[in-house]
């Protein structure tokens, strides 16, 4: 592989996650001498830089499935197209060895000469000039899939590579050509397939070891599908260290929308303050995590957002609307919204995307790719400066019941009535009343049709 180090890394050296400032000042000032920029947050002992260091696949392969649809803009914010791969950066003076030693898992041997074989066929790229043939991505899979049959040497060989800090990044098509963003990636997958104690040892360790938002979220799941809740404390811990390091700007803009995806999925009350807190610079992300926790724990947090905002709190507003059909507790707060007027006309198209029931995701979303079940124009995308947030909208028509698409009826019909007179939120609720009635008469259509016939 011509890029030796991996983005966001840090390497443990087993001791309780400290900060030593000083020798860290210090490694970084003999790094930039170098000529190159190091970074490392909690649990530090080197420093290495934050910069995705990889290769890109440049061209997809033929009779492959083909590239997302282009977002559409909603009008409402600036667009953007999905967040692509970081370019591969300029070639780099190797970093200073590590000579740390390499803590020992128990149960884990030494990896095989099959299994080291395996992991280096899916971490380097089959061609100089990054084309993927058909029967080579075919090759590839099959690699991955004997790589989780070798057990713990498998786990073993893994474990071997990601200390490396190193990574291949497949670029953009890589999601619709081989079903991973990155080469550690696929090496998560595998590790998560193979399971056993050994495996979820080498999860935790890389998740310790890495800042980078993507791979905190691939490795939380990875490791909430292997031992569900049972580490929980380290996975929000590398999610908030990760947060932190790029308020700090160390991360060199890359996308957290991951780090949120963590916080809704496995915190609750005891993620609120992280939230609020980041709510200053990531307010999109943050406000739709709050909606996300379960039993409603974000909520109070958002009408307090939006009570005690001097300005209009629009992610918030939104995240509220989005609730109310479901929760009673948003739904009072957004009606008195309402009725005080407190509302100005050019908010409403805010709250009529978010009362229509339109589904919204984190655009790197590493739980669940919506590109895959939307198509044409029926996807738009929302690109936010401050704080680089990026998101994707989409009708829910597949997902929502007629009961539910009928519960957001009413809930707009409570609105008018608390909206009385005002001209720019009659208006906007009418609308947005006219897509729900559309939406209702295809959900129906859909929930009456007859099952498809098996051959």
């Amino acid at each position: 592989m011509n890029t030796p180090n991996h983005p966001g890394s840090k390497r443990s050296d087993g001791s309780p996650g400290r900060r030593s400032w000083p020798w860290v000042v210090l490694c970084v000032g003999i790094v930039a001498m170098a000529g190159y920029l190091a970074v490392k947050p909690n649990r530090v002992r080197q420093t290495e830089t934050p910069e995705r260091a990889s290769t890109t696949i440049t061209q997809e392969i033929s009779n492959a499935a083909a590239a997302p649809p282009a977002p559409v803009s909603d009008g409402v914010v600036e667009p953007s197209a999905p967040v692509a791969a970081a370019p591969t950066p300029a070639a780099q003076p190797p970093p200073p060895a590590d000579t740390t030693p390499v803590p020992v898992i128990p149960g884990l041997p030494e990896p095989t000469p099959e299994s080291r074989q395996l992991v280096a066929s899916l971490v380097q790229l089959p061609t100089t000039d990054g084309q993927w043939t058909a029967e080579q991505v075919t090759q590839w899979k099959q690699n991955l899939q004997f790589l989780t049959q070798q057990g713990t040497a498998g786990v073993a060989a893994i474990r071997e590579f990601l200390l490396k800090n190193q990574d291949l990044d497949f670029g953009p098509g890589g999601w619709n050509i081989l079903g991973y963003p990155s080469a550690r990636a696929a090496l998560f997958d595998a590790l998560t397939q193979i399971g056993g104690a050994e495996a979820v040892a080498v999860g935790l360790e890389t998740l310790q070891n890495t800042a980078d938002p993507r791979e905190v979220g691939l490795l939380a799941k990875s490791l909430e599908t292997q031992a569900p809740e049972e580490h929980r404390e380290e996975i929000l811990a590398a999610a908030r260290e990760s947060l932190a390091m790029s308020a700090q700007g160390l991360l060199n803009g890359r996308d957290v929308g991951p780090l949120f995806e963590v916080f809704e999925r496995y915190g609750s009350v005891d993620v609120l303050d992280d939230l609020e807190q980041a709510a200053k610079r990531w307010k999109y992300y943050a406000t739709a995590a709050l909606g996300q926790l379960p039993n409603g724990a974000g909520v109070p947090t958002l009408i307090r957002m939006v009570n005690e905002s001097t300005s209009p709190n629009i992610p918030a507003l939104e995240t509220l609307a989005s609730l109310s059909a479901s929760n009673t507790e948003a739904r009072e707060a957004l009606l008195a919204q309402v009725a005080a007027n407190r509302i100005t006309p050019n908010l409403w198209p805010y709250l009529s995307q978010a009362l229509t029931g339109d589904e919204v995701q984190v655009a790197d979303s590493v739980f669940d790719r919506v590109l895959s079940r939307a198509t044409g124009k029926e996807l738009k995308t929302t690109h936010i400066s401050f704080g680089n947030q990026n998101f994707y909208r989409m009708p829910t028509i597949d997902s929502l019941t007629p009961d539910q698409i009928n519960q957001q009826v009413v809930l707009v019909d409570e609105l008018l009535t608390a909206a009385g007179s005002n001209p720019a939120a009659v208006q906007a609720l009418q609308q947005t009343r006219a897509i729900l009635s559309r939406r209702l008469g295809q959900a129906e259509a859909s929930a009456a049709a007859p099952p498809p016939r098996g051959d």
